[in-house]
């Protein structure tokens, strides 16, 4: 969690420790994320940064939250009406290819979250209602990852999903 200190630097000092971290955790494994590359990158001491955040995995779920909300802003204030999975999907990831936060994402996806399985990540996410839900869920969300993986598979992917959503659909 985000401490009050931090809440209430200026505005300039915030950019500028949160685009260290957004560098150092696009860069970094979460493991192999370091508190010492942060503050060397924003010049402030050691102790100014636990005033800030709990520790480095808080930080990593400040910027997580930050990328999050912003990429989902743009989608969301875009569509006034329900979409589909299918169009959340393609919207997401038109979002964040177009994002300062295309490799933070990435790194997310691919590498940080099979490590961080049971952290507090589930409390940023729509929990599936019932099994069709759940199934387009977690299929939207390997579509996704496998987009960031392979860019050039991305309408094919898009269109597997599509298929399989309306197969679940059918099915259910």
């Amino acid at each position: 969690m985000v401490l009050e200190t931090f809440k209430n630097l200026n505005t300039e000092k915030k950019k500028r420790i949160f685009q260290a971290m957004l560098c150092e955790f696009e860069k970094y494994p979460l493991p192999q994320a370091q508190v010492a590359r942060i503050i060397g990158e924003v010049k402030i001491s050691r102790g100014s940064f636990y005033k800030y955040f709990n520790d480095i995995n808080d930080a990593y779920w400040y910027v997580y939250r930050i990328a999050m909300e912003e990429i989902h802003k743009q989608t969301v204030s875009k569509q006034k009406k329900k979409i589909s999975y299918q169009e959340m999907v393609r919207n997401f990831v038109e979002r964040t290819a177009n994002s300062q936060y295309f490799n933070f994402i990435k790194m997310h996806l691919c590498v940080n979250e099979p490590l961080i399985k049971n952290e507090t990540r589930q409390t940023f996410e729509k929990q599936p209602t019932d099994f069709e839900e759940w199934a387009v869920m977690i299929l939207s969300h390997e579509v996704i990852k496998q987009i960031l993986l392979e860019p050039a598979d991305k309408e094919k992917l898009l269109n597997y999903l599509d298929l399989a959503v309306k197969k679940i659909e059918k099915e259910v």
